[in-house]
């Protein structure tokens, strides 16, 4: 009798792997492919029906531009070096502007000489040698004031010019416009546009918060304005955070938010305020739920 039963339980066994073979899967394998799918919905949903998302906060660049052409001499900071509002990130070399401004000193003294000269071809032409008194001709006046005035006015101009460069010279070293930390400088030696970014730096503390949700959620269910809770870390913050706006095209989240076998994630963007009482680092990974009362 307990041949017979070991023997069913045997063709029992078979009848079940052949199953499984059909299925090209093993009953470990199904197990854990079920409890993978049981803890997205989880996370997607959750047990009192929110919605629950990833999410990391983020803060903008900002670049520090070059007011003038010229390249990079000297670079004070590294790439992730915490800076102060003013500290010094790069200096840029004079070498363009003391050329311009030697161009401006002789076209200067050109242009007095020039002035000197017309004025005594003035005093000439209209014979005012012979007679001090005699100050217009019975014909035509004077073009003495007239030749003054367009001199002055030509030097006017260069000095206006000579000024800004004077100025653009004093703003040679590149500084910090606020506290952070520095995302990338310029290699020493690199020429810089005008307008063309010399270093970049971002906030010390993050501004907004960037949730990822599924690609087939549909506006309404997450609206602007729309309360936002953070669940994790749980003492990051405690304040109100709401629906800023919401991303148009799926995007790929930041590196942060990959699967654990560092797969991409994609997700439509919904960016989300940061609480008042919250100071959450850059880059600081999060998980957030909005509430499906507001579908």
């Amino acid at each position: 009798m307990a041949d017979k039963v070991r023997t069913a339980r045997r063709s029992a066994q078979r009848g079940f792997g052949r199953v499984f073979d059909a299925l090209g899967a093993r009953p470990f394998g199904i197990v854990v492919f079920a409890l993978s799918a049981a803890l997205l919905v989880y996370l997607q949903v959750g047990v009192a029906g929110s919605i629950r998302a990833d999410a990391v906060a983020l803060a903008p660049m900002i670049d520090h531009p070059a007011s003038v052409a010229s390249f990079v001499t000297e670079v004070y900071v590294s790439a992730g070096d915490a800076v102060d509002l003013g500290t010094p990130l790069a200096e840029l070399s004079p070498h363009f502007i003391d050329r311009e401004l030697s161009r401006i000193d002789v076209e200067v003294r050109k242009l007095l000489q020039e002035s000197k000269l017309a004025q005594a071809r003035l005093l000439v032409e209209e014979q005012r040698w012979l007679n001090p008194q005699f100050r217009l001709r019975p014909d035509r006046p004077s073009l003495e004031q007239p030749t003054e005035a367009l001199y002055a006015k030509e030097l006017e101009v260069m000095q206006v010019r000579r000024k800004q460069l004077l100025e653009d010279r004093e703003a040679l070293t590149i500084t910090a416009s606020f506290s952070g930390r520095v995302v990338a400088v310029a290699e020493p030696g690199s020429a810089v546009g005008i307008g063309s970014s010399v270093a970049s730096v971002s906030p010390e503390f993050a501004q907004e918060i960037v949730a990822y949700v599924p690609s087939d959620m549909g506006p309404s269910a997450i609206p602007v304005g729309a309360a936002v809770h953070i669940s994790r870390p749980a003492f990051a913050c405690r304040g109100a955070a709401e629906v800023l706006r919401r991303g148009a095209t799926v995007q790929e989240a930041p590196g942060q938010l990959r699967s654990m076998f560092r797969f991409p994630v994609h997700g439509t963007p919904v960016y989300i305020s940061i609480p008042s009482d919250c100071q959450l680092g850059v880059g600081q990974v999060l998980s957030v739920e909005f509430s499906r009362a507001v579908l």
